[in-house]
């Protein structure tokens, strides 16, 4: 059945347009969204969420009934962390797997969280209610997004909202917006994530200055920003209509809108972008090391440097199949990005609440604030963008979204 639902390897667009037209000598065509695209995607999250299940029934007897102990941290560190980790690539070569969007959805959602959930619960620093069951438990880890509640006065416990059949048509609905939405954007792109010429690379050896002041990086490094949204965006509310299906809870959105509406870098980093991730970053590293050390700044510090490590080892599971040769990826950009932004959100603690940033925020259009947010990252994006903009991830992305060309 597996090798079945995966013997389409996605590698190449070979769809054939459902009608086509002309316009001033130039043909176009339209061409609908592979409908394998995204069974392969959900049949790969939810095979990858079946083994990660096991890690956490083994992480709730093993590690919350014994926080605090050495053999917690055996378990957490030496054996549902490696395993997670691991498990990606195992599956990935047994399937056979080439698309590069499915082989980053099989790393991207529970090995990544499962891994920060684990030491969280090490340093114990799960959720409330969330060690109360292990069924709580399980939901907790199995939903990733973050799972809406509601108060119940009489046993005045929380517990989560069921989500309704009108709940999961919006989610479905939402979905067919933004699948077409990205389909138009990728049209306008004409596949080309970057429109504006250029000599800069992200994806080299090397830290090249003088491209900090490249306007046209700069304008590509902002219409891969969007599509970077735009992606996680429709990515996310289909998990979220997956979690709302299987297990009836309602959820949180992970993406607001960060690239347009954020009105300050700790804004767009903790509370609009990919907050699934923030999550597992705040609870799994942010607050294990503020218990240490008891300065933001290090703690900052240490769960951006985390989420650089963690976008690395994306990167590997995507390009770790043999098939990639004379594909070299300049891993460190990825991790180097993220603690450029760890020192802009560190400065912001310090500064940011200064009668000048505050004015600012008061007096400027709510655009032109977020705008200036932006390129305070914008100039070296390309370091976090390129290494997958240069190594043809976005050409296996078109394939799951209706497209003209």
């Amino acid at each position: 059945m597996l090798q079945y639902i995966f013997q389409n390897k996605l590698a190449e667009d070979n769809r054939s347009p459902i009608f086509t037209w002309t316009v001033s000598g130039h043909q176009y065509g339209f061409f609908q969204f592979e409908i394998i695209f995204w069974i392969q995607v959900f049949a790969i999250v939810l095979l990858v969420g079946l083994f990660a299940c096991l890690m956490w029934t083994i992480t709730y007897h093993g590690i919350l009934q014994r926080r605090g102990t050495t053999s917690s941290f055996l378990i957490g560190f030496g054996i549902v962390c490696p395993l997670m980790v691991w498990f990606p690539f195992w599956l990935l070569q047994y399937l056979d797997v080439s698309n590069k969007i499915i082989r980053f959805c099989s790393s991207a959602i529970y090995p990544v969280v499962t891994v920060f959930h684990t030491i969280e619960a090490m340093y114990g620093f799960c959720p409330g209610g969330v060690e109360d069951s292990y069924w709580n438990y399980i939901l907790y880890n199995a939903c990733v997004l973050d799972i809406q509640y509601e108060l119940n006065k009489k046993t005045e416990k929380k517990h989560p909202i069921k989500s309704t059949i009108r709940d999961q048509l919006m989610i479905l609905l939402n979905f067919v917006k933004y699948l077409f939405l990205l389909g138009i954007y990728i049209s306008l792109l004409s596949t080309r994530v970057e429109p504006y010429i250029t000599n800069a690379n992200g994806n080299e050896p090397g830290f090249e200055l003088a491209h900090l002041i490249d306007f046209n990086l700069f304008r590509n490094n902002m219409v891969a920003t969007i599509l970077f949204q735009m992606t996680l965006t429709t990515f996310t509310i289909a998990l979220s209509g997956m979690v709302s299906i299987m297990f009836g809870v309602k959820t949180s959105e992970a993406m607001k809108n960060p690239v347009f509406e954020s009105t300050s870098p700790s804004d767009f980093w903790g509370k609009r972008w990919n907050l699934i991730i923030h999550g597992s970053l705040k609870r799994g590293v942010f607050k294990p090391v503020y218990k240490k050390c008891s300065s933001k700044a290090w703690a900052v510090l240490a769960t951006f440097l985390a989420s650089g490590a963690f976008h690395e080892y994306l990167l590997l599971v995507v390009f770790w199949d043999g098939k990639h040769k004379g594909i070299d990826i300049a891993f460190g950009k990825n991790t180097a990005f993220m603690l450029w932004n760890a020192g802009i959100v560190t400065v912001e603690h310090f500064i940011g609440n200064s009668f000048v940033f505050q004015w600012i925020k008061r007096t400027f259009p709510r655009p032109l604030v977020t705008f200036m947010i932006l390129c305070t990252a914008l100039p070296i994006a390309h370091w976090f963008i390129h290494p997958y903009s240069k190594t043809g991830v976005f050409d296996d992305l078109v394939l799951g979204f209706p497209m003209v060309k």
